[in-house]
């Protein structure tokens, strides 16, 4: 209770001073202490952050957007994002070869916007953009592209 009260009070310092990220990661934090989940950082910072804390659905039709990018998407020297149904509505497994070295399975979920998931503890969500905006010059012509982070990391059809 004593760890509430203190990320509560950190909340409220936050938005007196106007750091409203802050006032979202605390408030998801607070989400996350009262329905016993762990990994804070998986959780997005929009209206789904409490019916994935809950793991309702909640998607707000995000699961038909993300279905649409089922497939392979590729970005330059062989590197490569595909994502695949998961074993619920609104879940999908991610294989990503983000480097020349290494690739890696993730799961993911669908919400407002894009697909999120957590890579080395980190939250990503992917969303849809454009060439220009994944960062390589590779792409930059395409239209049908995934941003993961802008202007480093992005895959196109």
């Amino acid at each position: 209770m004593n760890a509430r009260i203190l990320i509560l009070g950190s909340c409220l310092l936050a938005a007196a001073c106007g750091k409203t990220d802050t006032v979202n990661t605390t408030a998801n934090t607070v989400t996350a202490m009262e329905n016993d989940v762990t990994n804070v950082a998986a959780i997005p910072e929009d209206n789904d952050a409490t019916a994935l804390a809950n793991d309702e659905s909640g998607d707000g039709g995000a699961t038909a957007s993300a279905d649409a990018w089922i497939g392979r998407w590729t970005g330059p020297e062989g590197l490569f994002l595909d994502i695949a149904p998961g074993t619920t509505s609104g879940n999908y497994a991610l294989t990503l070869k983000d480097n020349l070295d290494t690739q890696a399975d993730y799961t993911a979920k669908a919400v407002d916007g894009g697909i999120a998931f957590t890579r080395n503890g980190k939250p990503v969500t992917i969303h849809a953009g454009t060439g220009k905006d994944t960062g390589f010059k590779y792409l930059v012509d395409k239209t049908d592209c995934l941003i993961l982070v802008p202007g480093k990391e992005g895959y196109c059809r």
